[in-house]
């Protein structure tokens, strides 16, 4: 980034600073005489975040790393979102076994989990899809070491761990134990807030932080996007703050023309590469970008809000979610690779409610793994599913032959009630695939318009 040999030839003249940059072509926001250009200590560049209240009562009892919180309260497993404040939401079994650190409950908290248990109390582990099940409504979740609390809650079995009996990770609990408090996680951004949505879960989360410190900024659950999923995901929006993305953008170009990628053009300097920045340069944290407006892999058009670089050592950060869902929850897991994700949405559209990296699943993926797991929601497949059969319980589905059902209504999982908690239904139910045993939970069809997704990677 200097140019100190040209910087000495042109000093003298009227126009030396326009030729410096013209002829550097860089994006400098300022330079001492040395040709160096101008930085801070990093500890002076961040401004720390004040995060949200977690529990929707203002109050938390428990407040674990990543912004994890306690909520304490008495709510069946139905209710359990109810103690988290807007922009947090229950906590998944992994991230409270990622985030806890040791730290022992304090009260009995619901996780997002349908919890199955497998073992004896004290010498037991808990699991999505294998052992057995608890009542409805009745999962196993996370207990004081005594299995009771403050709030009355008790816990029939203590001490077990996830997927295996050893370390403890505090499960317990189970049938007759129908309450508890939430764990809360942040949605979205660390500190509870969400500047920006965009498709997919994308959000963009505000603040002033070092590109070193850019995961920070995002919700447990959350990681910074790419480049490439900004482009795919943000459409017609605008940044309203400038956000780092997870790449060491290079640049080529000049100010009035550029665009940015990851293999070819101009490194910025160490920790201040390229970034996606508001059509002005400055927002509303501080943060500065010298260069705005350059495209992605190619000039612009289409503006891609690139900019930044040499000067500019701060910034928001633009988050996706690391599992399953768009809104960073998952209503019920099936394997690592296999979540169901509740929503309301038509077939043509089932693709949003899945994270970046994941995409509706074929029928047969979820016939192969879904063991002996009822869906908990309606969900579409990726499959232009037909029916064949006589009506619910006599009835399959196949890719290939049978009836077509209308357009954009094909037969999709359904619950085994056929209506699920957001209202999405299916007029038939407990169908199987290609045969009509085993039950596979197909249904639906005609006039059964909306549903979830079931999401894989």
């Amino acid at each position: 980034m200097k140019c100190v040999g040209f910087r000495v030839f042109v000093k003298g003249l009227a126009l030396g600073s326009l030729l410096w940059m013209t002829a550097c072509n860089v994006p400098i926001e300022a330079e001492e005489e040395t040709g160096e250009f101008v930085s801070q200590e990093e500890s002076s560049l961040e401004s720390p975040l004040v995060p949200g209240v977690p529990c929707a009562d203002g109050t938390m009892e428990q407040i674990f790393s990543g912004g994890m919180a306690g909520c304490a309260g008495k709510v069946t497993w139905g209710s359990r979102a109810s103690l988290c404040a807007p922009g947090f939401r229950p906590a998944s079994a992994r991230e409270w076994d990622t985030l806890f650190l040791g730290l022992a409950p304090a009260h009995n908290y619901w996780t997002n989990d349908d919890l199955r248990y497998s073992g004896v109390s004290g010498t037991c582990s808990v699991s999505y899809v294998t052992g057995t099940a608890c009542p409805a409504g009745q999962p196993m979740r996370v207990c004081t070491a005594a299995g009771t609390d403050a709030e009355g809650n008790t816990c029939n079995w203590t001490g077990c761990g996830l997927l295996a009996n050893t370390p403890n990770r505090f499960f317990g609990g189970c049938a007759g134990n129908t309450t508890a408090g939430t764990l809360c996680v942040p949605r979205g951004c660390a500190d509870g807030s969400v500047e920006q949505t965009f498709s997919n879960g994308m959000v963009g989360c505000a603040g002033s932080t070092n590109w070193a410190g850019r995961a920070a900024l995002c919700a447990p659950g959350y990681r910074v996007a790419t480049a490439a999923e900004w482009v795919g995901l943000h459409g017609t929006s605008v940044p309203t703050h400038h956000y780092w993305t997870n790449d060491d953008l290079k640049y080529t170009g000049s100010a009035a023309a550029c665009y940015v990628s990851a293999t070819v053009g101009s490194a910025c300097p160490a920790g201040q590469p390229m970034r996606v920045c508001r059509s002005t340069g400055t927002d509303a944290e501080g943060n500065t970008c010298n260069w705005v407006n350059c495209g992605f892999g190619a000039l612009p058009p289409p503006n891609q809000y690139f900019g930044g670089c040499a000067g500019n050592p701060t910034a928001g950060a633009l988050c996706v979610p690391t599992r399953g869902c768009a809104d960073g929850s998952v209503e019920q897991v099936l394997t690592s690779n296999l979540v169901g994700c509740s929503g309301v949405v038509t077939w043509p559209n089932r693709n949003q409610l899945c994270a970046p990296g994941w995409t509706a699943s074929t029928a047969s993926t979820w016939t192969s793994q879904h063991g002996l797991a009822a869906p908990r929601y309606n969900y579409w497949t990726s499959d232009n599913l037909r029916y064949l059969g006589t009506g619910s319980s006599a009835c399959a589905v196949s890719t290939t032959s049978g009836t077509a059902c209308n357009a954009n209504q094909p037969m999709r999982l359904c619950t085994p009630a056929g209506t699920d908690a957001l209202g999405n239904q299916c007029n038939w139910t407990h169908c199987g695939y290609q045969t009509n045993t085993p039950d596979h939970y197909f249904g639906g069809c005609n006039g059964n318009t909306t549903a979830g997704t079931l999401c894989r990677l």
